[in-house]
């Protein structure tokens, strides 16, 4: 499918002013939608499908010596079966195939993987007083969490999310001087991707992808379709989640209380996604002509949809308060509902490590890209709990069974004091000999030494 040059920006084909929201990109490749109510009357439906890659690499293969070709087509008939490259029909195929792994029963019996995985990444990070959010929590939770639903370990994670750029780097290639480079580079990397699932497929959970791929249980599909949506969704999985991590966090952590409150953290979370969508634009391209109020959409153009736009709330019936920020119609992201109790989790954990947990006062610096929205560098700073006094108190006199705080401990009811506050998240003192009694250990945890 080819790109068609949209008419003057300004009027549509037959000289009529444009629809509200309607604007040309750049160089007549299209439209840029940036009105709620026209967005969902263009996406609803099948009017509208995506850039399908064989048009792409077909041109691609015209400029190559023979000897890459093969190269090309190979990499071709990957792209091919990924669901979000795909048409209409192939693509319902292939969302009904991996449905399961999203539906409301997979995100429950994953959830507390989930919540393990946030308590791994935010103990830490709360231990050392904070740090920058997005190296050390963000993106670690995305990888733990998308390493799992594929069903692979997280260094295997991150080498296929790399290699997987090295080949969607090769529908750039005809722009290139040396594009022949840039698809043997690309085979090269797709073979490593290959390599890495068979390894990993024995060994994955089940659950899965890859589990439930090596137990025969992903509906018909062949294993090149499998393989290349496990692939998709290491994609998929990585930048726009740990973006929606860090667009809550300025929300969530920069509201004083908004941490401790589960449902201002729900909503915080829904405000970030609405107008801090970490997915800047949907992408479309017109299937076969249409016209909306006048104004005609014409084949092979593209449909470049402004999420954060698509986002403000209007009276439009279908609409309602539904967020674009996963898509919408026939192409909405199928992880959604997965996501969203990601970030829940998240923040649930970060709440219990640090509490107080907050901004660090700086500027939030963001990234520049165009594609994606979200902080590049986003400093958080977890003071140490406040300890509770009393509750302390109560936990040391139950364990050692003693109501007299000023007696002498022995040396064994000592190493239970320790015991009692590693269970509460608390670090005791270098030598526990200096503090004799139940009252010197409650002091002591609960003053700056504790």
């Amino acid at each position: 499918m080819s790109h068609t040059r949209s008419p003057d920006a300004g009027a549509s084909a037959a000289g009529t002013a444009l629809p509200d929201g309607l604007s040309g990109l750049p160089n007549g490749l299209g439209w840029l939608v940036a009105d709620r109510h026209l967005a969902v009357r263009l996406l609803t439906g099948d009017r509208l499908g995506v850039l399908e890659p064989g048009p792409v690499m077909a041109d691609l293969a015209a400029r190559l010596p023979g000897q890459a070709r093969p190269l090309a087509q190979e990499l071709t008939s990957f792209a091919e079966r990924i669901m979000l490259q795909a048409g209409p029909a192939r693509h319902a195929e292939l969302r009904k195939a991996f449905g399961g792994f999203f539906d409301a029963d997979a995100v429950k019996a994953v959830t507390p993987f989930m919540g393990s995985a946030a308590e791994q990444v935010v103990r830490p990070f709360a231990g050392a007083g904070g740090g920058e959010f997005m190296t050390a929590v963000a993106f670690p939770y995305a990888v733990r969490v998308g390493a799992r639903l594929v069903g692979v370990t997280d260094d295997d994670y991150r080498r296929l999310h790399k290699l997987s750029q090295q080949v969607a780097l090769v529908a750039y290639a005809a722009r290139l001087k040396d594009p022949e480079e840039a698809v043997r580079a690309g085979h090269a990397a797709l073979a490593r991707i290959r390599e890495t699932l068979a390894a990993a497929r024995p060994a994955a959970p089940p659950g899965s992808v890859l589990g439930e791929w090596n137990a025969g249980a992903i509906g018909n599909l062949c294993d090149a379709d499998i393989e290349a949506n496990a692939v998709m969704l290491v994609q998929a999985s990585l930048e726009t989640v740990a973006g929606m991590l860090g667009n809550a966090a300025v929300r969530i952590l920069g509201t004083p209380g908004a941490l401790a409150d589960p449902g201002r953290r729900d909503a915080l979370l829904d405000d970030a996604l609405r107008e801090e969508p970490p997915l800047k634009t949907l992408e479309r391209v017109v299937r076969e002509p249409f016209t909306v109020d006048g104004h005609e959409f014409r084949r092979g153009q593209v449909v470049s949809v402004r999420v954060a736009d698509a986002n403000r709330l209007d009276d439009d019936p279908v609409a309602g308060r539904a967020l674009f920020s996963f898509g919408w119609g026939a192409y909405r992201c199928l992880g959604a509902r997965l996501a969203r109790i990601q970030a829940l989790e998240l923040f649930g954990a970060l709440h219990r490590a640090a509490p107080d947990a907050a901004l660090a006062g700086e500027e939030v610096e963001r990234v520049r890209h165009i594609r994606f929205a979200m902080p590049r560098r986003l400093r958080v700073v977890c003071p140490p709990p406040r300890t509770d006094r009393d509750g302390l108190t109560r936990a040391l006199c139950e364990a050692l069974d003693e109501h007299d705080a000023d007696r002498p401990l022995t040396s064994l009811e000592r190493e239970v004091a320790l015991v009692v506050l590693a269970e509460r998240g608390m670090a005791g003192p270098e030598d526990p000999r200096e503090l004799t009694t139940i009252g010197e250990w409650v002091r002591w945890a609960t003053s700056e030494h504790g």
